[in-house]
Formats: C-alpha cells, structure tokens, sequence
C-alpha cells in the first residue's frame, strides 16, 4: 500500500520529503560539512515544477519503493560519474560503486543517487546503499484502456523495429521509480529554481558549498615511478627546471612507503630524509603529493589503534577503519598530519577506496562486512570515498592551508571537497562524457596521461 509523504520546507526551494522510516547512517546525516548559510540567502519564487505530495513510497518484501513524478517532457542527467551515458530517461540505473565499470548500469567509482531534470529541478535520495533507479522505464499495471486509435491498429501496437525500440515509445508517462533494499523508508530531498542551473546550485550548497582550490593545484601534475628513491626524484625535479618543462605538482607513488597494498603510512628507506625533501621541493618550486590508500598494514604505527575501529573483513590483508567513527579519523588525521603534513606534504592521492571492478577479482572489502558504527560493507562502500575526502581535508583546514588532492571514489554531498576524480578508464568517450556529466553532481573530474608514442612525448 503506497504511503503518503511529510514534507518540510528547509530554504528556499530546497524540500525534505519524509517517507516511512527513514534509517540513520545516510549520505545527509553522516555528513561533515554543513549546509552553506549562502543556501538561505537564495530567493526563490518559483514554486516546485512537480507537485512533491504526489511523491509516493511503499513498503515491499525486498525493501522500500519511492515513485517520483516526470512528465513526458523531461530529460534526466545526474547520477554522479556516469561514464557510459549522459541523457539518462528510458534507462535503468543501479547506484553502485565499481572501479571499472564496462556497461551502462549506473555502475562508477563516484556514482550519487541524484538527477536533474530539465524542467529545472534535482532529486536527491538519501541512502548510501545500491539503490536502483528506472527513470521512466518502469510502467506499473493499471486498468485495462479501451482499443483505440489508428484504423486496425489496437493501443500499445507497433508495426516496425524503429518504432519497437524507440526509448520514449515505451513508456511516456512512467514516473521515476527507487527501489532500497533492506530498509524501512527514505528522505528524499528536491531542489528548484527558475532553471536547471540554480536546482545544481541549490544542491552543491546544501552539500557545502563549492570548493576553492589553490592555484597552484590547477597546474602541471607530474607522478614519479613507483621504484623512485628520493634521489632520483629530486634529479627529475632538477631537469624539469634546467628543460623549462612546466611542472607544479610532483607526486610520489607507492614506493615512498615501507609497506603498501596494505600502507603502513611510513617513509621508506628510499627517503632517509623526507623532511628535507619536501623542503628542496619546495625551493624549486614544487608541492609533494602523496599516493595512499586507506588499508591499514600490521607495520603501521595507526594499527593497533584502529583494529577495534575497523571492519571485521579486510582489504589486500589491512584494517579497513571505520571512518564514520569521529576517533577512527582522529587517529588517522593525526598521524598522517605529523609524518606528512606538517614537514610539508601538500596532498595525497587516495587510490582504491571505491570497490573491486567485479570482473577480474574481488580486491576490496566484501558488502557483508560489519563496522564497529552499524555499516555494513554495502554502505561503507558509498561512504567511504567521502568520508576518507573529509579526513584527509579537515588536516588542512585545520591548519589553515589549502590543499588539492586526487581520490578515485565519491558519492553525494562531495561538492565542498578539493578533491578531484580519476579513473582507471582511459577512453576518450569516457573523459568527455565523465567531464560533462561530473557537472551535474559537483564532482571535479581530470584525465590522466599514462601512454605516450615515444620517450620524447
């Protein structure tokens, strides 16, 4: 049986809509940034281009099922860093992360359980889980309609292969229908404006705000190979100079530690004095930038402090910290500030905290494992890049400093984060489609470069 939904009003054209019995570790609740006060400050006279009280919601035996309005006019984008596709009605799209997606099934490594629509509005549902969305695709049974129409041809009748497959013939009034397994209700929240435009705009305050990076971030990136020692680093650094090749980042790969896949967060021997290498970086002009992953190796100095703070399966054999727990990201901001940061490390580039690709192996944290907050793995996985962004974030905030990281998982709410997304995935298709679509949700997105035709390149 449908339910009716309460709604509130929380700002100008930003709406809270309560159905069933919302659960409480989500996207919304579990967040560490507020709303910007900038989001009060913004008029709104329009009045919500769907009516949010025909939003309905409905208990089922796999979980709970949200129906919202969309109008045979629309157009749908959104969903996060979707690689696939970019016009996203007609299709059926599952929120899940994936660190290689190959389909178009919602999969990514930044999916969110947002959209907009061209009739000027966006839709978030607040769950971290894999919830599944069929955007105008999923036409519920009514009454049997009376025959009608074209001379010898009956309702619903098509006569070709272009008019069978035809996405809008299928089903031109069907609303956006959610279904979340294995809970008992959702909020969904709806942002408005006069265009589509400001219903983003509304959305990235309500996450935060936008972010602002240091300018020294937009420049030139340039990653050193995994076997360098600090030697070696510093004599490339030197020919960058000495070849006027522009050059503002240098990034270290997993080498500079004494143990990774799982980390121990420790400086290698290859860099006896990484204080002094940060600080001859710098003279020449150059931020460090640190590659890392969240997993936790027994060699670690955070281990024992994080085993009863973390999951009860692992990840390449380390500790995954349950960074929902205000202690488990004390501790790793802590440690990370004084060996890292402090002497002078600008950012990190945190790799594999999305989930395995599901084809070639299983490298991440299983969704049955259990966290110390309630999570189970399933969860953890859709807040994981967030909350890992926030971490990392809050020791440069900390300190007054503004930082510029890469990270290769997000989810909602990701906007006030300096963090920019990459992939494993190196077609052209997909950079562009991930640029324009990267948009809609907040994200920042950047291509790498990992192939040249020749030394020279």
């Amino acid at each position: 049986m449908a339910e009716t939904c309460s709604s509130e009003l929380l700002s100008p054209g930003v709406l809270r809509v309560a159905l069933g019995n919302p659960e409480d570790l989500t996207p919304v609740k579990l967040r560490q940034r507020p709303p910007s006060p900038f989001l009060a400050e913004m008029l709104c006279d329009a009045p919500c281009p769907f009516d949010t009280s025909a939003i309905r919601g409905r208990q089922t035996g796999r979980g709970y099922v949200v129906e919202i309005p969309l109008t045979e006019d629309e157009e749908v984008y959104g969903f996060g860093l979707q690689l696939q596709s970019h016009a996203q009605r007609g299709k059926k799209k599952t929120i899940r992360i994936n660190s290689d997606p190959v389909a178009d099934t919602g999969d990514s490594h930044a999916p969110a359980p947002f959209y907009v629509s061209t009739r000027g509005y966006g839709v978030l549902v607040d769950t971290a889980r894999y919830a599944s969305f069929w955007i105008g695709s999923a036409k519920a049974k009514r009454e049997p309609e009376p025959s009608g129409g074209e001379a010898g041809k009956t309702a619903g009748e098509v006569r070709s292969v272009e008019e069978l497959y035809t996405t809008r013939s299928m089903s031109m009034t069907s609303p956006v229908t959610v279904e979340i397994r294995d809970v008992d209700g959702v909020d969904v929240y709806v942002f408005w404006g006069e265009e589509l435009r400001e219903a983003v705009q509304r959305y990235v305050l309500f996450s935060g705000g936008g972010c602002l990076p240091p300018r020294w971030g937009l420049g030139v990136w340039y990653r050193c190979r995994t076997d360098f020692d600090q030697g070696q680093v510093l004599r490339f650094a030197e020919q960058f100079r000495e070849e006027r090749i522009p050059c503002d980042v240098l990034g270290l790969e997993p080498g500079w530690q004494t143990h990774s896949y799982p980390c121990s967060f420790a400086w290698s021997e290859r860099f006896p004095d990484p204080v002094g290498l940060m600080r001859t970086l710098a003279e020449r002009g150059y931020r460090l930038n640190l590659w890392s992953h969240l997993f936790v190796h027994p060699s670690s100095p955070v281990y024992d402090a994080l085993h009863p703070l973390s999951g009860d399966y692992t990840a390449f054999g380390g500790l995954v910290p349950d960074l929902s727990l205000p202690e488990a990201r004390e501790i790793l901001a802590e440690q990370h500030a004084r060996d890292h940061v402090d002497p002078g490390a600008s950012g990190y580039k945190l790799d594999e905290c999305d989930n395995s690709d599901f084809i070639w192996r299983a490298w991440s944290f299983p969704e049955i494992t259990q966290f110390p907050s309630g999570l189970e793995g399933e969860r953890m996985h859709g807040l994981l890049g967030i909350l890992y962004q926030a971490t990392i974030e809050s020791i440069f905030r900390s300190r007054d400093r503004r930082t510029y990281c890469s990270v290769r998982s997000s989810h909602a709410l990701a906007a006030p984060y300096p963090f920019v997304l990459y992939s494993d995935l190196y077609g052209h298709k997909e950079f562009i489609r991930g640029l324009v679509n990267a948009g809609f949700t907040g994200h920042l997105w950047s291509p790498e470069v990992r192939h040249a035709g020749s030394p020279e390149d």
